[in-house]
């Protein structure tokens, strides 16, 4: 009897830590993880939930929260994350769905052209993640003028957007009127319509590769900005 006492106090103390001490044991190793794979906050917040928290022990996880501001990851930089991943096995580092947002995010590719996105939300799964970004028109010229400059030589003085697919870049003193286009390989390209312009052929927007996993798969322009859709290649943040 005495033996049997014995057990069912060790499970009810071990039932009772792993309630109070599990998820924050849990959210210090996510918060880790995330560091040793390059990502920082100032602060980064990681909440870990499971019911009962005692599957934390098996590695699983029902919610992972994950906020942070002014955040860093490789080529990415962004004022907010907002994440929350379910259905997480800490284990794989895989989950079931993510949701989330970011704000003020810029992508400064080490091959490429600098993108600044105002905004984008995320959804879907943890194997195909789908994101909406919305370009303001500052956004639109910044990557235009980054773009221009490497062909060029020079940053455009213009650059001005009608819908759905129409923009205008003055540079050197010279208009080129062409269009916005996603090409076969994801990357967002202008093509210029103007003959004998100081751009030729298709100029590289966003193009997509390791260090950016974006595949733009739509977009539509205003005369405030641009929407884009695309997919994330979520193994470029396997660390």
């Amino acid at each position: 009897m005495r033996g049997c006492l014995t057990l069912l106090v060790l499970m009810a103390t071990i039932l009772v830590a792993s309630w109070l001490f599990l998820p924050t044991v849990a959210g210090e190793v996510v918060d880790g993880a995330l560091g040793q794979a390059g990502f920082a906050g100032s602060p980064t917040d990681v909440s870990v939930i499971s019911d009962p928290p005692i599957e934390l022990l098996a590695g699983h996880a029902d919610r992972v929260i994950v906020h942070a501001t002014d955040a860093t990851y490789r080529e990415l930089t962004a004022a907010t994350i907002n994440v929350t991943l379910t259905d997480v096995n800490l284990i794989n580092r895989t989950a079931g769905t993510v949701q989330g947002s970011l704000t003020g995010i810029r992508i400064s590719p080490s091959s490429g052209h600098l993108l600044p996105i105002s905004s984008a939300t995320l959804s879907g799964s943890g194997s195909a993640i789908q994101a909406r970004l919305s370009l303001s028109a500052a956004d639109v010229s910044a990557m235009a003028a980054s773009a221009v400059t490497s062909v060029a030589g020079s940053a455009p003085s213009k650059v001005t957007m009608a819908s759905p697919d129409k923009v205008t870049i003055v540079v050197g003193g010279i208009t080129v009127s062409g269009r916005v286009a996603v090409d076969a390989q994801g990357g967002l390209v202008f093509r210029p319509t103007t003959k004998g312009s100081v751009i030729v052929g298709p100029m590289d927007l966003i193009r997509p590769g390791p260090s950016m996993p974006l595949r733009i798969r739509t977009i539509a322009l205003t005369a405030s900005g641009a929407i884009l859709t695309a997919t994330i290649d979520p193994t470029a943040f396997s660390g």
